[in-house]
């Protein structure tokens, strides 16, 4: 769950501070929202497994090692 309150306070005070920064390859800290974002629906024992399979393999990505 996101406090969409809180998350706007903090990109108010870094305006002027943040950076874009275009990247040849995923951010390893980019790895956890690129794993929800393409999330379906599975039975519960399988989503973790799911989950743990598809993490691995966008780290393995980021870390440029496909």
């Amino acid at each position: 769950l996101t406090d969409v309150g809180r998350l706007a306070a903090l990109l108010d005070r870094a305006a002027g501070t943040i950076v874009h920064q275009p990247l040849d390859q995923v951010s390893p800290l980019a790895v956890p929202v690129l794993v929800m974002i393409g999330r379906e629906q599975t039975a519960q024992g399988l989503a973790e497994e799911a989950m743990l399979v598809e993490a691995d393999a966008l780290a393995a990505i980021a870390m440029g090692g496909r």
